[in-house]
């Protein structure tokens, strides 16, 4: 290696630092401190502007670490765009509500921001486009949790409260053109045949393929609406089979995805996951990657009614962490007083348990008692309990229609339930669970209102994964620039008294 030297002056160099050097000539970058706007110094003119927040967002993302991205790039050829620069403005673009690959592209071109961040180039929409694919598994998972990781370190974060919550976004797929499942069953065995009787014809072939694609999800979540014994068919998007017809925001029932966030007391997001429907399913990834980024799990996890199930207070406490979550719906935030049943009958919150006497205690002073053992449809057992005098019950038109007397249903496991419902009574553990709007509710008015996160623009559930992890991305920078500042003010434990603050404030 001593060669390598030989002739120009500068002594041998070490293969490290010869490494070192391909890695850095592996990319193209430019110090965006030469760039002018007239006779004034791009610098100045930012900070002059009220885009101080912009020399801010780029400091952060130049102390990020882009190692992982190498492994994607080949050492020959032409070079590439820095990472830095690439991600920078994808993550100005989100920011600034300019999410498309051409937006981009004109962001990058006539921007003075997006100048800054970028260093002076204008990558175009079909670099940014390959960029995002190229990285779409390490931005949504890896990289994601790295960010969050640098930050807790910079900003001295400790695990702490948590609140997660799921809201629903549109995907890229029009409600026009929905198919029933059975229809879409039919649809992928004629294009089947079509391919079959066409061998040659690679378009038939892969229009075959993303119909039996469509066709295997029809048949899952048929068989699942069986199991839940509910009559009828569903509809699915042919074009966008893996986002589920849900109920929106807006009151109307579309092709949907269930984002689900997890955010930190400070307002920065800790854990992110896209489910189609079901915001339950997200809770362990992003607890995973709060353990990823923190070295252990959050010491309290904030959830709505929403999340109240066995599975999800069992997960709870196998990784030892203080839940607090209503079990039923409350008619509001200040009130627990559960609601109302199907039509006006007392909800399962109505009858309270007795171990000593295993029986259930009613609301008109009389007793259900155990019947049976039963396994519903999906395999979970549970104990049946029934009332033996609801004849005369003053009651009974809000309590049962069965001439049997009120059936009330024992899972295993329900003591959980049972127990978290005893410590929601307590006033201490009522203020807690309060703050858990204050954490989490803002992020989504952040991500829909300021980066108009509406609809997802891309299709398929990995795209919207990277999608979303992005507009978290840009959400925790744009989130970091605000608590530096004020972590030069302010001690971290007093950060919660300003979290509404600062999520809404302007940068500068």
């Amino acid at each position: 290696m001593g060669q390598l030297g030989f002739g120009f002056g500068g002594g041998a160099r070490s293969e490290k630092d010869v490494l070192r050097a391909s890695e850095e000539e592996l990319w193209l970058d430019a110090d965006p401190h030469e760039l002018f706007v007239g006779a004034q110094r791009l610098e100045v003119y930012l900070s002059e502007s009220g885009l101080g927040w912009v020399l801010r967002l780029a400091t952060l993302l130049k102390g990020l670490d882009y190692s992982a991205f190498v492994r994607s790039y080949q050492p020959i050829g032409r070079r590439a765009l820095h990472p830095r620069i690439m991600l920078g403005l994808v993550v100005y673009g989100i920011i600034n509500r300019q999410w498309s690959l051409r937006g981009l592209e004109g962001l990058a071109r006539r921007d003075v921001g997006a100048w800054w961040v970028c260093g002076g180039h204008q990558p175009d929409h079909s670099t940014v486009g390959k960029f995002i694919q190229l990285h779409a598994e390490f931005l949504s998972e890896e990289f994601f949790v790295e960010l969050v990781k640098r930050l807790m370190t910079k900003l001295r974060l400790t695990p702490g409260t948590v609140a997660a919550d799921g809201t629903v976004i549109e995907a890229a797929a029009s409600d026009y053109r929905l198919l029933r499942a059975e229809a879409m069953i039919e649809a992928a065995r004629a294009a089947q045949a079509a391919a079959d009787t066409s061998s040659s014809n690679e378009e038939l072939a892969r229009k075959a393929q993303a119909a039996q694609h469509a066709a295997s999800i029809a048949h899952q979540r048929l068989r699942l609406r069986q199991r839940h014994g509910h009559p009828g068919s569903i509809q699915l998007s042919p074009i966008e089979p893996e986002a589920a017809v849900q109920l929106g925001k807006n009151g109307l029932m579309r092709p949907s995805y269930k984002p689900t966030v997890m955010v930190h007391e400070c307002g920065l997001i800790v854990g992110q996951h896209v489910d189609p429907s079901s915001e339950r399913k997200a809770l362990k990834p992003m607890l995973e990657q709060h353990a990823a980024a923190f070295g252990q799990m959050p010491a309290t996890v904030l959830l709505d009614a929403g999340f109240a199930s066995l599975p999800v207070l069992a997960l709870m406490v196998e990784n030892n962490i203080d839940v607090l979550c209503p079990t039923g719906r409350a008619t509001s935030e200040h009130s627990w007083e559960r609601r109302a049943g199907r039509e006006g009958m007392y909800p399962k919150q109505a009858f309270q348990y007795v171990a000593e006497r295993d029986v259930y205690g009613c609301p008109g002073g009389r007793e259900l008692i155990y019947e049976r053992r039963k396994v519903d449809g999906f395999g979970r057992r549970y104990r049946l309990y029934r009332g033996t005098r609801c004849g005369d019950c003053v009651l009974r038109e809000r309590c049962t229609e069965s001439r049997y007397g009120r059936p009330l249903k024992r899972y295993e496991g329900e003591e959980l339930k049972e127990a978290l419902a005893q410590v929601l009574r307590q006033p201490a553990a009522r203020a807690t669970y309060l703050r858990r709007s204050g954490i989490v509710e803002p992020c989504f008015a952040e991500l829909r209102e300021r980066q108009g996160l509406k609809r997802f623009h891309r299709r398929g559930l990995r795209s919207v994964r990277v999608e979303f992890a992005l507009h978290c991305i840009a959400f925790n920078l744009k989130k970091a620039v605000h608590l530096f500042i004020l972590w030069l003010r302010f001690p971290p434990a007093s950060w919660h008294l300003f979290h509404a603050a600062f999520v809404f404030a302007p940068a500068d």
